[in-house]
């Protein structure tokens, strides 16, 4: 996707939501650099860019983004404040804010947003100073948002993070947000809900406004407060989230208990298997308040520095004939390839012609008009995870039918998935299927074959293609070829510098299928190491979609080692109550019926 395609998508989805220029650039950036935009003349600047996503209720997480140095940077030393802050260390917290002052970003209004927000929550969290917290969340909306007012939230064109703002502010305007929460606290959640068109964006804000609003509600109406408090749960769960569902989990079980003694018990299960599953793994269980502003970012992040030295390594030519051919300096290569230096748009644009690079500092999966085609991808995919592969294909063809041929995502997309229903039907048989698959694969990789996988970060297509050629290989017993293939692209991801958990789809999908190839070859030593790998990275990413079945995965591979499953029950009972949490309705089904074969008893006690 191009700077074209990225603008084109942006004015089409602005204009289905009856958003002006004016109203959607406000605060952000100029009118006339929203129209340079959405004409495909000039992308403007990465946080920009991802305010302006967050304005048309969408998530951001949905795209990746080729950084430069400066902007990772940026986003490295974010992520450092947040650390500090959550640790509680106001000292270092305050260091990096004046260093983030320092720099050249910081008098721009995202930039300072985020700085005067950080700053509150100092003034709040660690110093207990209200007042000074409100005055510096007052200052961060009016970067983007000048007149803010709770009560004409219509008004305005909010994004995710001025969301948050707003119920920061709430929440530090004591008498006066809890009198707001009070009488409209059912409306801003209806608003939230309207306005977050994405149910990823949905759930990130909605949980904080019924964490907050149930927190106002706890002492004089206990059964309002637990509304708030399963609607958060309900949410979470739904996009198996794990951000903040510890404390919603505790509310609950403390809730229902006063209402409600059966549901209190069945929640309490749920909870203490989650719970004990944070013990095990030595990741702490949050049970202070939700922090508000600790937000949910799983954005996949490409640098272009690894992006240009990769694709050059793979043309086999060297800095000096490139930057020959470019009529550019070699050091400039060297250092654009090292990440000292960031190429100018002119010279971005010729090695990305000359590599043959079609990517842009923005793409998604596919390319669209509209984002609601990206949202029919996603719940293919999560129909696809759960084995509802026929209403799956249903839904894929509809999509199909709306997908331009023009653009060599879709066309690839398009290739990959006719081959996947292809072969779970038994249409073709797994060797046609591993030879479409690469056919797939080469529309954006022409010269790349499993060899050259170490030495490249594969976009999420090209990884779902290359773990559907290893389950191909599966199928047919070689699992030896299988487990090679899947090393060598997780060493391609490794070797980045980029941290693993912004490549979350990728990396759950490879630790998963290695985990039950080592199991399946009989390499069960190693079968846990990757069960155990893929459990704590699930709960480092706060995301829970295997969860439950590898950890009865391994517990079914401990099981082959001693040859006694006598000692597993209560294990097994745990994996239950996760996927019953998670709503994990056919692995639900799956492991009642092992249980009962094996113990001669429900699993649901």
């Amino acid at each position: 996707m191009n700077r074209t395609e990225i603008g084109r998508m942006i004015r089409y989805e602005r204009t289905k939501a009856n958003i002006s220029l004016q109203k959607m650039a406000a605060g952000v950036c100029s009118t006339a650099a929203l129209q340079r935009l959405e004409s495909g003349e000039r992308l403007p600047d990465f946080f920009v860019l991802e305010r302006l996503i967050e304005r048309l209720g969408k998530s951001v997480n949905k795209t990746e983004f080729l950084y430069d140095e400066p902007a990772h940077e940026i986003c490295y030393l974010r992520e450092r404040i947040e650390l500090f802050l959550e640790q509680k260390n106001e000292e270092e917290a305050a260091r990096a804010l004046d260093y983030y002052e320092s720099t050249p970003q910081a008098g721009e209004p995202l930039h300072r947003q985020y700085i005067c927000q950080m700053r509150a929550v100092i003034e709040s969290d660690l110093r207990d100073n209200r007042r000074a917290a409100e005055k510096l969340l007052e200052e961060a909306l009016a970067q983007t948002v000048p007149g803010f007012d709770l009560h004409r939230l219509e008004a305005c064109v909010l994004g995710e993070g001025e969301l948050i703002l707003a119920l920061m502010l709430l929440e530090a305007a004591d008498d006066r947000g809890a009198a707001f929460i009070r009488t409209e606290g059912r409306q801003m959640l209806a608003y939230i809900e309207q306005v977050c068109r994405d149910e990823e964006v949905r759930a990130n804000l909605y949980n904080k406004a019924a964490w907050l609003f149930g927190t106002v509600l706890m002492e004089q109406d206990g059964g309002e407060a637990l509304w708030y408090a399963l609607q958060g749960e309900r949410v979470l769960a739904a996009n198996c989230m794990l951000l903040h569902l510890p404390q919603f989990l505790d509310r609950i079980v403390r809730l229902t208990g006063k209402k409600d003694r059966k549901a209190q018990a069945e929640w309490q299960r749920q909870r203490d298997a989650l719970r004990s599953l944070y013990e095990e793994y030595g990741e702490p269980w949050e049970e202070d308040k939700i922090t508000l502003w600790k937000n949910y970012r799983q954005r996949e992040i490409y640098l272009v520095s690894e992006l240009f030295g990769q694709e050059r390594r793979l043309t086999g030519e060297s800095q000096e004939k490139i930057a020959d051919a470019l009529e550019i300096d070699q050091k400039t290569v060297s250092r654009i390839e090292c990440g000292k230096y960031k190429p100018k748009p002119g010279t971005f644009r010729k090695m990305k012609e000359y590599l043959q690079i079609d990517r842009d500092i923005c793409t998604t999966r596919l390319v669209v008009d509209d984002f609601a085609l990206l949202d029919l991808e996603r719940d293919i995919t999560k129909k696809n995870s759960r084995r509802h592969v026929t209403e799956a294909e249903r839904i894929y063809r509809s999509l199909k039918m709306q997908l331009s041929l023009e653009w060599k995502e879709n066309l690839q997309y398009i290739r990959y998935m006719d081959t996947m229903y292809d072969k779970e039907f038994g249409r073709i048989a797994a060797e046609e299927a591993i030879e479409r698959c690469w056919q797939a694969f080469r529309i954006t990789r022409q010269n790349v074959g499993p060899e050259q996988l170490p030495g490249i970060v594969l976009c999420r297509t090209e990884n779902l293609i290359i773990n559907y050629i290893a389950r191909c290989y599966d199928g047919m017993g070689e699992k030896k070829k299988a487990i090679e293939l899947l090393e060598k692209m997780l060493e391609g991801y490794k070797n980045s510098r980029v941290d693993l958990k912004y490549h979350y789809e990728e990396m759950a999908l490879l630790y998963h299928h290695l985990a039950i190839d080592y199991e399946e070859t009989d390499q069960l030593e190693e079968a846990i190491v990757w069960c155990d790998r893929s459990i704590l990275f699930e709960l480092r990413c706060k995301k829970a979609n295997t969860l439950g079945f590898m950890l009865q995965e391994k517990r079914y591979t401990m099981d082959r080692i001693t040859g006694d499953r006598s000692q597993s029950k209560a294990c097994y009972q745990q994996s239950y109550q996760l996927l019953k949490l998670m709503k994990k309705d056919k692995l639900m089904k799956s492991m009642r019926e092992g249980y009962k074969k094996w113990y001669g008893e429900e699993v649901d006690i």
